[in-house]
């Protein structure tokens, strides 16, 4: 049951049509310098985050794992990601975990040289369900398997909530995130739907060492939780998944609430260097992109690799073109937020 969830979860992602109905990285405009003062050649991308020296501000993020076809992506992810001496996170490891048999879906990214690794757990697990909550030894033991710098806590209620086999409950999250930053160095992630200010303020006081805000404006998992549902025959969750398709916190707003409190990772419909400057520009320490680089991530490490030199290269135009030598520019460079976004951000500047 998990293989096929997961290997559906990649085919939808890839071949249906699940984005928010708008992209909120649209709604920022980077302002334009005719005389930047800037050598191209010069431009310094590089990020130290926790210590951890990476070449460029991008993150693979978290996207797949436990079937074959989901190993055979993570190795090419992995490759570039050695390539281009950045992170990468992995695909709930609930799989792993519970399946031995399944943990080389995760592990081949041992294979190659990555400035650091991700393991990934879903906040849903960490309380009980319909099985015992996952373990601090299960925990240990996914860590381990590749050697993980980071352990990320997914928050993804609303996919639960649309899943035909989705959980139901959860009373006592916080705590349990509160208990495993004691112990572990976590990272809290979004997969669709962003962060609240009171979600941020529970977050930072509880210790996390960063958080990916995953927000409203990419891939939204109740559009691929209703191609399931539909395709299953569940007819009620399947029109809950069109009635929520839009639900959520655009990611630059999450971005705005955090404020520097902690390290913030802009995720949430990231599709170029443009995008990605633009997260900076918000705050962000570095860009998460997931379906970007998994169209092609099945094919072949030489498509991811175009992929992400492209981005690269946007991102540099970008820097090139607002008159930023180093990301601490970028970070402060002009700004004009219109549209939607203009709305987001106004209420949280004093509206309601």
């Amino acid at each position: 049951m998990i293989e096929n969830r997961k290997e559906d979860h990649i085919r939808i992602a890839e071949n249906e049509q699940v984005n928010a109905s708008h992209n909120f990285w649209d709604d920022i405009t980077l302002i334009h310098r005719a005389i930047p003062e800037v050598d191209y050649d010069k431009i310094k991308t590089e990020v130290n985050f926790y210590g951890h020296s990476i070449d460029y501000p991008i993150l693979i993020s978290s996207m797949t794992g436990g079937t074959e076809l989901a190993k055979k992506i993570n190795e090419n992810l992995a490759g570039a990601a050695e390539k281009f001496r950045i992170p990468m996170g992995l695909g709930s490891m609930r799989a792993a975990a519970e399946k031995k048999e399944l943990a080389d879906t995760y592990s081949i990214i041992n294979n190659f040289k990555i400035p650091f690794k991700l393991a990934n757990i879903g906040a849903p697990q960490l309380i009980g369900q319909d099985k015992a909550p996952m373990d601090r030894n299960k925990i240990d033991y996914l860590m381990e398997l590749i050697d993980a710098k980071f352990l990320i806590i997914h928050f993804n209620f609303l996919q639960e909530m649309i899943q035909p086999e989705g959980d139901r409950n959860a009373m006592g999250v916080m705590q349990k995130v509160r208990e495993l930053c004691a112990s572990y160095p976590v990272i809290a992630k979004e997969t669709g739907t962003g962060f609240s200010r009171k979600d941020i303020d529970l977050l930072a006081d509880a210790g996390v060492k960063a958080i990916d805000v995953g927000g409203l404006g990419g891939t939204t998992f109740a559009a691929i939780e209703y191609y399931r549902a539909e395709r299953q025959g569940v007819g009620e969750k399947a029109v809950a998944g069109k009635t929520f398709w839009n639900w959520g916190i655009p990611s630059p707003i999450s971005l705005k609430l955090i404020d520097g409190r902690v390290p913030s990772i802009g995720s949430g419909g990231l599709r170029n260097g443009l995008d990605l400057a633009r997260a900076i520009g918000m705050g962000a320490s570095m860009g998460g992109f997931a379906r970007t680089l998994l169209k092609d991530a099945d094919k072949s490490q030489d498509q991811v690799e175009k992929n992400i030199s492209s981005i690269i290269r946007e991102l540099k135009i970008a820097m090139f073109m607002t008159g930023s030598g180093d990301l601490k520019e970028l970070g402060h460079a002009e700004k004009f937020i219109h549209g939607e976004l203009k709305n987001w951000s106004d209420y949280y500047d004093g509206g309601l």
